[in-house]
């Protein structure tokens, strides 16, 4: 019987503390999704070139609640591997080593709502006179 009452407080005090943790981790998720929110409202408001300021304002406002809900996810390395499957397009394996460096490595400029993303490669070759 002893044994019961000793670890019932001892499992009950980290039960509450997991649960303070958890806590807090989602209230800071939440202030991100707020901050990130706000900003998504304020590009709307004076940068909407593309798209209606309705459609602006509604797609922000779905990203913050699938962000609330933890439905949004890091695309980094699902994108990074669809973008170096588009270089097997190329036949030649120099190309497609090319195009692997500018995808992996190379400054990017230009967004989605501009109309893509440009990669700018510089490659100096010395021609034998």
């Amino acid at each position: 019987m002893k044994r019961f009452t000793i670890a019932t407080p001892v499992v009950a005090a980290a039960l509450l503390m997991a649960s303070a943790a958890a806590s807090a981790q989602s209230a800071t998720a939440g202030n991100d999704a707020r901050a990130r929110y706000e900003q998504e409202r304020q590009a709307c408001m004076t940068n909407n070139k593309q798209d209606t300021l309705a459609t602006c304002l509604r797609d922000a406002t779905n990203a913050y609640d699938a962000a609330r809900k933890g439905q949004l996810s890091d695309p980094g390395p699902i994108a990074m591997a669809n973008a170096t499957q588009r270089c097997e397009a190329f036949q030649n394996a120099q190309d497609r080593a090319e195009c692997v460096r500018r995808v992996e490595s190379d400054p990017a400029s230009g967004s989605v709502s501009g109309g893509g993303v440009l990669r700018e490669s510089v490659t100096t070759t010395v021609v034998p006179q």
